[in-house]
């Protein structure tokens, strides 16, 4: 299902031929990567839109394998100045992440932000673009207080009253300066399941982590493996190659421990059947990563009408059919009459 990437914009939630060779250079190790370097460096080369995205991991794993590459030779200081990025990034999540416990406010991170601090070698190799931060769904609108009070700018449309909620997962804040960091404020971890209760299980499953010097939560194996896999699969403008390194390293960080049964209950529940099989798909096919649990995944029955959502889904928005777009608002439908039809506790 790779697709080819044209002006550095995507063309398919799964990477292209070029992505492909940088992941496998970044992830495998000994003669397969250094083949997979080899393919890559012509005629594409390393600073190609997606692969930059796992440039720290591609860095790295060239510069073991092959420390006398033109490429690692001609860049010196890159893993330096990674490294400074990296810190930078925990100095910003340490500090949101204080901001909101002195608020007396729960907080798990999530996506690059608990990534780097858990499966990544360091958090420098997991590149971060904002700070994406969970906090319980009654707790919102006194964390988007604490926020703004904590000097960033809430951004359009922000929530205002709990009807206002079930409208969407996430509100950005943007930092005042120009290089600073902005935070997704997430109150559910999927867009799909927007229900009062929706996310009692990850909550409850969460396990304790740190960022720097703050204290937070971050999702199981399992669930962080499920998020991986839900949010990465599917298109955005900007190429989407993380998810790829997220899945894989989830996987071997789990090693064997990983709780099939909860992890299946959770895809049936959530109704991301067909998301996760072909992403795990994709994983599996590219780095030998997770053939156990995609044989599992692959019982599961999908519907018809989830596999034509998840193709439009995972199609660039200029190349989607009519049928697609209309699938595609079925489904957002779908999901906002779940959210109402979903109340429950939330989770504290």
């Amino acid at each position: 299902m790779a697709a080819v990437t044209h002006q550095g914009r995507a063309r398919s939630a799964f990477p292209s031929e070029a992505e492909s060779l940088a992941l496998k250079a970044s992830l495998l190790d000994g003669d397969r990567a250094l083949e997979a370097w080899r393919a890559l460096s012509t005629p594409c080369g390393p600073e190609a839109a997606g692969i930059a995205w796992i440039t720290p991991m591609l860095m790295t794993s060239v510069a073991r394998l092959c420390p006398s590459d033109p490429w690692v030779a001609a860049n010196p200081d890159f893993l330096k100045l990674a490294s400074v990025r990296g810190r930078a990034v925990t100095r910003a999540g340490e500090k949101t992440l204080h901001q909101l416990e002195e608020a007396g406010i729960r907080t798990l991170a999530l996506k690059g932000l608990a990534l780097g601090a858990t499966v990544y070698p360091a958090p420098a190799l997991r590149t971060v673009s904002d700070l994406d931060i969970l906090v319980p769904r009654n707790d919102v609108f006194r964390a988007i207080e604490c926020l703004k009070a904590g000097g960033l700018r809430s951004g359009f449309a922000e929530p205002k009253q709990v009807a206002d909620l079930r409208k969407g997962h996430a509100h950005p804040f943007h930092a005042e300066r120009r290089h600073g960091l902005g935070v997704d404020l997430h109150w559910h971890v999927l867009a799909s399941a927007r229900g009062d209760g929706d996310d009692a299980s990850f909550w409850s499953g969460a396990q304790p982590a740190r960022v720097g010097s703050a204290s937070t939560l971050v999702l199981c194996a399992e669930d962080q493996l499920l998020h991986v896999l839900v949010h990465g699969v599917r298109w955005t403008a900007a190429p989407h190659v993380r998810w790829v390194a997220d899945a894989a390293l989830i996987l071997r960080a789990a090693s064997g421990s990983l709780s099939i049964p909860r992890f299946l209950e959770s895809v049936v529940r959530f109704d991301v059947v067909t998301p996760v099989q072909e992403g795990l798909r994709f994983v599996d096919d590219l780095l030998g990563e997770g053939s156990a649990l995609l044989k599992e995944v692959r019982q599961l029955k999908r519907s018809r009408f989830s596999q034509h959502a998840f193709k439009a889904r995972a199609t660039a928005y200029e190349e989607r059919s009519l049928t697609d777009r209309v699938a595609l608002r079925i489904e957002n439908a779908l999901w906002s009459t779940r959210a109402r039809r979903n109340p429950g506790p939330s989770a504290r």
